[in-house]
């Protein structure tokens, strides 16, 4: 089984299992400085013209508060379970709908320059390097020209990347945090890039990086951490 199919498979089951406890009920910080620095200078009523896509969208956490602005909204992931809870918590909770599909970030099924943004929020660290450079190159075929990409995802520096106890299926990707100790443990493939990394695979895909700042967590008083990079990009021309 690959990686991408190992995590389609974990997450689905995670769903099942907790409902919508299986992922956070509110929006990363990084992503919404990301969309506010863009586009919250618009009116609300013209919001509704930029078409965002959240990637990996599970139980519907950063869909709300985008169609709480007002921005046309789209999600896709490969769970049915997952999205019958985000489409429950977005009408149910939030009075609010988003567009809902169930596919794969390796093949996006939407058609060319659609999208004025994708957001990927911990999602794409859950693909090997091959998949990877699949999804980034789905990714800008789907965006408008000019068009920009959020991602958010853990980095070489957290404490699990050299003390993971899995088995490396590429240079950055365990198969599994295996070490109960570590934080983020039995979430399956696992993909630490480095700003090196992330600079390299954007470029060769046609993506130009504009910031990659680097958010980090402590855990255990300190004794190990977690580290992620939220990653700006845009298509260009």
């Amino acid at each position: 089984m690959t990686t991408l199919n190992e995590s389609i498979v974990r997450f689905d089951q995670l769903f099942r299992d907790l409902g919508a406890r299986a992922q956070r009920s509110y929006p990363n910080e990084s992503m919404i400085q990301f969309v506010a620095a863009n586009w919250f200078s618009l009116e609300f009523e013209q919001r509704k013209n930029i078409r965002i896509l959240e990637v990996g969208c599970g139980s519907g956490a950063n869909l709300w508060m985008l169609a709480k602005e007002g921005f046309s909204v789209f999600g896709l992931d490969s769970s049915q379970t997952g999205l019958e809870i985000a489409r429950d918590h977005l009408q149910g909770k939030w009075g609010v709908q988003a567009r809902l599909e169930c596919g794969s970030v390796t093949t996006l099924p939407y058609e060319a320059g659609f999208f004025d943004a994708v957001i990927d929020v911990v999602t794409l660290q859950h693909l090997n390097l091959h998949d990877s450079a699949t999804a980034l190159a789905k990714i800008r075929r789907v965006l408008k020209p000019g068009g920009r990409f959020f991602s958010y995802r853990i980095s070489d520096r957290s404490s699990a990347f050299l003390n993971s106890g899995g088995v490396f299926v590429d240079a950055v990707t365990v198969d599994n945090v295996v070490n109960t100790g570590m934080p983020l443990h039995g979430n399956g493939p696992m993909s630490f890039w480095g700003a090196s990394l992330a600079r390299k695979m954007y470029l060769e895909q046609g993506l130009a990086i504009e910031s990659l700042e680097r958010v980090s967590r402590s855990y255990g008083n300190g004794t190990s951490c977690v580290e992620y990079l939220a990653i700006s990009a845009n298509k260009g021309d």
